[in-house]
């Protein structure tokens, strides 16, 4: 029987309870057996004894080196002879405890004992040469243990506490020394001449993932029920990138991470099988959505605010069996970081540190001088209102700039290439008692934008502490500051497209031209030069400090059972500073009176408390784990925000306020809040395996929240897990080819706190009214605004998950598939009411939804040499299919106003499906006659007429499409060759839509792109209508109405892309000549990132720099259908919108150890 590492450390550490060798104890060891093995795992061998010897054993794969291949033979020989001979040259003894033999590593290695493995009598060469060396991971540890044997000869040895060994071996040329230990990839190295023999192991990262982190605890892989994605260091590396979700881009399976901007410091919007809240906006999206992150065991929050290279490992929780043991806070997936902390060993310094040069992967595709000038031309053409005229005439200074064959481009004067640097300092150590860590880091992002850049600085230490033999302390401290400067946030791109090619940015004088615009509609708007000239009139700032602090202590009370405390406490503070001076590209006005500025300040923070029991015990061929919890959080969040007009200098900022002329303002919009919420939680988990065959988990957690009424503030959240690992079975032996089988399946509930802070109590509006002979209006009084709501409770998300994994050709073809089914209920939606009532309406557990999928990931492992050419391939493929199965009642088919429609996705398009546009052929042959409303001209948008009836209004739109993905995926290569290696991450997101605002527009010019085809501001190209250009894909420009009708329906395109993530080249230094210098490992590498897109329709058509989104379709961003008074597309959904374009980098950097 298998037994944990952390199972068998709790075991020995209480040994000395049990008599070593009782009577019982000796008659196992005299029992006889004859075995013959050739050439065969040791973990084998071991299972053939139980048979024979009927006796059971509790060992470490990674103690007794499972998978070393040993050849014995053996004839009525006594147990405890077969086991000194098999086990000494493994560096393995044996004690019996409670009539099992449980096996350890010895405390001190045989050193220049030979042992031999083979009952034969080999025939040693008469002349040995004594060899001496050190063998010591990447990091420069020694690693005790190793063992080392001679190739094709049965003698060996391993190394001593400090990695250092000794041996004798025959003097012929060929002798080959195999150094293998488990975690780590064995070596095969020729003595030769050689006397001292050093060898660095290289890290087996899949030995390594065989113990993953589950919720409060640890498992190993082979145990989970549930479905858990892990992800290593190694491979978060291979994407530079200021966080982890950037680095996460289509490596997981099921896990969708989709960009909504392109500023320094941007995170994405990241998802876990899917939506399944109803809401209206990306904020409430987002937040109830998104995942839980948990590090180090205590929920944190912000992925900004953690630095990747602290990071050890991380674990995705995907299915309900996994993530219900986070309760109401589970539904939308959990990410579980592991940071990294000390090591027994001599201090270890490392040095990681890149720098990279950045730019942008291109330019909006808009209209030079002459294209423009023809543009207004056309748009004065096809005036429908009145032909011929417009209002939007080229000026007499555009006209001599056309002459004169000026065509500004007014992006090339803007962007500018940025930079991407990142400094790593850390040093790692400790010996038996005590271990520790501390690192430093430095993260510098510069923007294509002039004076926009992201940084931050890191502080981590950690300190593990064994007090006696029986309790073990820890304390980890994270700190952050950042600072994020992005003035005029992401949209400056927008106001450059809109810009006139025919305005010189310059003067005669070489002074900045401020009015470009001059003589025209638009004459007011200031140069976008200013962001270049004056840098001191205008700032964007966010200045954030956040520490967070996570404390344990364990205490082993008896044999099996051991306490746990963790504590955290997370505090943040964020502080923003904004400034608009005038006669800035930022403010347009021209006294200084009108500047205006803004302060905000956001203080958070939150204490969480866990006491833990863990009772671990092993019964014959049963296994039971059994964790307790009882946990305590407490969340606090206060914010204010402070405008102003009037500040007298540029210099003065937002330095002080009382300065300004105007009066400072608290907005009620947003920035000022107050909210205190608390959790009480009871967890219970029961793991069970039988004979490492058989599993089951059992999970039952119970949450109380402070924002909910009396009678309903608790819930419970049950679930199950089952395995089989099939390939223990006996019958598996007769298909050697499968190297691993198992299957699992789960049930589970999880929640969503989406019942805001003071939701339940409903609230009072101040206002004023007359009464009396008093002045008007000014008799204070309350109104009800929203009626308590005290029934309310949290949604939650069953879930059914069905998965395999499975492993070919000796793990040369491993991976997992996992089918899921999820339904969601209890979605709070708002429920209209009768006025009688006071409130227009209130909040109620109504709304469902449901989403099903396939994930399937899978490794190759295509060539295989440690000498020479290695390539392996991960590879991941994965959907979702999300719908809404239930508004507010089961008769209740569609809301329109939200965009949510029973059987359809949670975000779909609902407009006008537009057919082409209309043929002056179309007016000819009186096709375009039957249409009787509305009139319409040859060069606008056609639409289809969906019921028949010869007009088009609100009855035809339909729904076009939703932003789902037919499926998603990514391949990473990876290949090395000697001490070259190479990865290229490649991802995917095919078969959905995506909306483009700035290709629509109205007919009043307030929507989409202001102005869109109307001829007064510069655009991006299009393929326009034209009498000599009879296209079917943009409308004829129009001075008089610009898009007349249907101008929403232009903004729906395909979606879908294939992009190379990154490619990375590296070199590491032979040990040899590293060490000459004083360091343990070096590796230079070069990496760019964004290289390319492989496909892309949307960037085929060069109406965009880039098919992921850089925004969210919220505002007058996008349009409601004509005649509609609803949105076609919901605001919460991500857009590609006119805000700073995606870039390409490119890094050279270095991993140093010391």
């Amino acid at each position: 029987m298998k037994f944990s590492s952390l199972q068998l450390l709790l075991a020995l550490a209480f040994i000395h309870i049990s008599v070593a060798f009782d009577v019982r104890g000796q008659e196992i060891l005299n029992r006889r057996i004859s075995l013959s093995a050739k050439n065969q795992d040791v973990e084998t061998v071991i299972k053939r004894i139980e048979e024979q010897a009927d006796v059971q054993f509790l060992f470490s794969r990674e103690i007794i080196q499972s998978k070393r291949k040993i050849s014995y033979q053996a004839k009525n020989e006594q147990l405890h002879v077969v086991l000194n001979q098999i086990l000494t040259p493994l560096n393995v003894s044996y004690e019996i405890v409670n009539q099992q033999i449980v096996l350890k590593r010895m405390s001190t290695p045989p050193g220049p004992l030979q042992g031999k493995l083979s009952g034969e009598n080999d025939v040693e060469t008469v002349q040995d040469v004594q060899i001496t060396g050190k063998v010591t991971a990447e990091n420069g540890e020694g690693l005790p243990g190793v063992t080392i044997q001679i190739k094709s000869v049965t003698r060996g040895t391993t190394t001593d506490g400090n990695g250092d060994y000794r041996l004798s071996v025959p003097s012929a040329n060929g002798t080959v020394l195999i150094f293998s230990y488990i975690g780590y990839t064995t070596r095969e190295v020729t003595v030769g001449s050689q006397t001292v023999v050093n060898v660095v192991l290289a890290a087996d990262d899949k030995t390594l993932e065989e113990v993953v982190v589950v919720g409060y605890g640890v498992q190993r892989k082979r145990d989970v029920t549930g479905s858990v994605v892990s992800v290593n260091e190694t491979t978060l590396k291979e994407v530079p990138a200021p966080n982890l979700v950037n680095q996460l881009k289509g490596r997981a399976a099921g896990v969708s991470i989709i960009s909504n901007g392109s500023t320094p410091g941007a995170q994405g919007q990241i998802r876990i099988r899917g939506n399944r809240t109803l809401t209206t906006s990306s904020g409430s999206s987002d937040g109830l959505d998104g995942p839980l992150v948990v590090v180090d065991g205590i929920p944190f929050g912000g992925l900004n605010d953690i630095n990747p290279d602290d990071i050890a490992s991380l674990e995705i929780l995907k299915d309900a069996s996994a993530t219900a043991i986070y309760g109401s806070r589970g539904s939308g997936g959990v990410i579980l970081i592991t940071t990294k902390r000390g090591k027994v060993g001599k201090p270890v310094f490392s040095y990681d540190g890149y720098h990279g040069v950045t730019n942008i992967m291109g330019k909006f595709n808009v209209m030079n001088g002459p294209e423009y000038a023809r543009f207004k031309d056309d748009a004065t053409k096809y005036n429908r209102t009145s032909p011929g005229t417009t209002a939007y005439p080229l000026t007499q200074k555009e006209k001599d700039a056309l002459a004169a064959g000026v065509s500004t481009d007014w992006q090339d004067l803007i962007y500018r290439p940025g930079f991407n640097t990142n400094h790593q300092l850390s040093m790692v150590g400790g010996v038996e008692n005590t271990q520790y860590s501390l690192g430093l880091g430095y993260f510098n992002e510069t923007g294509i934008i002039p004076s926009q850049k992201f940084e931050r600085y890191t502080i981590r230490a950690t300190v593990d502490q064994r007090i006696g033999k029986h309790i073990k302390i820890g304390l980890n401290t994270l700190n952050t500051l950042t600072y994020t400067n992005t003035p005029g946030g992401g949209g400056i791109p927008g106001g450059l497209v809109r810009q006139t090619p025919l305005a010189a940015p310059y003067n005669a004088d070489g002074s900045v031209n401020l009015f470009p615009a001059e003589g025209s509609i638009d004459a007011a708007g200031v140069s976008p030069l200013t962001i270049l000239t004056k840098k001191d009139s205008y700032l964007g700032r966010t200045r954030a400090l956040r520490t967070f602090n996570s404390l344990y202590a364990e205490v082993n009370i008896l044999p099996g059972l051991r306490y746990r405390m963790n504590a955290g406490l997370n505090f943040s503070q964020s502080n923003y500073n904004g400034y608009n001076g005038p006669l800035t590209y930022f403010n347009s006005a021209t006294v200084q009176s009108s500047s205006n500025a803004e302060i905000s300040n956001t203080e958070y923070w939150d204490i969480n408390l866990q006491h833990l029991l863990y009772y671990d015990k092993t019964f014959g061929k049963h296994k039971v784990g059994v964790t307790g919890l009882y946990e305590i959080t407490k969340n606090h969040s206060l914010g204010s925000r402070f405008t102003i007009t009037g500040v007298p200098a540029d210099y003065i900022k937002t330095s002080n306020f009382s300065l300004a002329s105007g009066t400072p303002v608290a907005n009620s919009d947003f920035g000022n809040s107050f909210s205190e919420t608390g959790l009480l939680s009871y967890m219970g988990r029961v793991n069970y395996s039988y004979n490492d065959r058989y599993l089951l988990t059992l999970t039952l957690r119970r949450d109380g929240s402070s924002t909910l009424s009396p009678g309903n503030q608790y819930f419970n959240y049950p679930a199950i897990g089952a395995g089989w690992n099939i390939i223990e079975e006996g019958f598996m032996k007769g298909a050697p080819f499968i190297s691993n089988l198992k299957l699992r399946g789960s049930w589970g509930l999880s929640g969503n706190r989406n019942v805001g802070a003071y939701a339940t109590l409903g609230a009072l509006s101040a206002g004023y009214y007359n009464f009396g002979t008093g002045t008007a209006g000014q008799q204070l009084a309350y109104t009800v605004t929203s009626l308590p709501a005290t029934g309310l409770g949290w949604q939650s998300t069953s879930q059914v998950d069905i998965g395999v994994d499975f492993g070919f050709l000796n793990n040369r073809i491993t991976g997992s598939v996992d089918w899921y089914h999820q339904q969601t209920k209890d979605i709070l939606l708002s429920v209209p009411l009768p006025p009688s009532n006071g409130a227009g309406s209130t909040l109620k557990n109504l709304g469902r939804t449901e989403g099903k999928g396939l994930e399937t990931a899978l490794t190759f492992e295509i060539f295989r040499n440690p000498k020479g050419f290695n390539w392996s391939a991960d590879v991941t493929y994965f959907f979702n299919r999300e719908k809404i199965t239930q508004l507010t009642t089961p008769t209740e088919l569609a809301n329109l106003g939200a965009g949510w429609f029973v059987g359809q996705p949670l975000s779909v398009i609902f407009d006008y499906k537009k057919i082409g546009i209309w043929q002056t052929s179309d007016k000819e042959d009186g096709t375009l006659a039957k249409q009787t409303s509305p009139t319409q001209f040859p060069g606008q948008i056609r639409v289809e007429d969906l019921n028949g009836d010869g007009k088009i209004d609100a009855a035809d739109r339909q729904i076009l499409g939703n932003f789902q993905p037919a499926w998603e995926g990514g391949i990473t290569n990876r290949f090395s060759f000697k001490n070259f290696d190479m990865s290229i991450v490649t991802f995917a997101r095919m078969g959905m839509k995506v909306i483009v605002p700035y290709l629509t527009g109205n007919s009043t010019g307030s929507g989409g792109f202001a102005f869109f085809n109307q001829g007064r501001v510069n655009q991006v190209k299009t393929d326009y209508w034209t009498e000599t250009n009879p296209t079917n894909a943009f409308p004829a420009p129009d001075a008089g109405s610009a898009v007349a009708y249907f101008g929403s329906t232009l903004g729906y395109y395909d979606g879908s892309f294939i992009k190379v993530r990154s490619i990375n080249l590296g070199y590491t230094f032979s040990s040899q000549l590293i060490r000459k210098i004083g360091m343990n490992s070096a590796r230079v590498y070069f990496n760019a990132t964004n290289p390319l897109i492989l496909y892309s329709p949307l960037v085929k058509d060069n109406l965009a720099v880039d098919p992921e989104g850089n925004s969210y379709a919220s505002g007058s961003a996008t349009l409601n259908p004509q005649g509609a008074s609803e949105r076609g597309t919901p605001e919460r959904q991500i857009s590609v919108n006119l805000n700073n374009p995606p870039v390409r980098q490119f890094t050279l950097g270095v991993n140093f150890k010391f």
